[in-house]
């Protein structure tokens, strides 16, 4: 994997985003790499590779509407 953290966006169709940050052997895990795409039947995932926990996070907090999962 290229990146040590990825941020999961789920863009739900009600209208906000469910996100969560993940390291890299849980992206590893659910199949994850940067770029990753999949339409769902009450959203869509969005999943983009970082190198610090912390620009994962200030990209998450960036998005209106965004609900960080811990």
């Amino acid at each position: 994997m290229e990146y040590n953290y990825y941020a999961e966006q789920r863009y739900m169709y009600a209208g906000y985003i469910e996100a969560r940050i993940l390291t890299v052997q849980e992206a590893e895990a659910l199949g994850y790499e940067d770029g990753y795409v999949k339409h769902c039947e009450d959203h869509k995932i969005y999943v983009d590779g970082f190198n610090t926990e912390a620009s994962a996070r200030h990209h998450l907090e960036s998005l209106e509407d965004c609900h960080i999962i811990v």
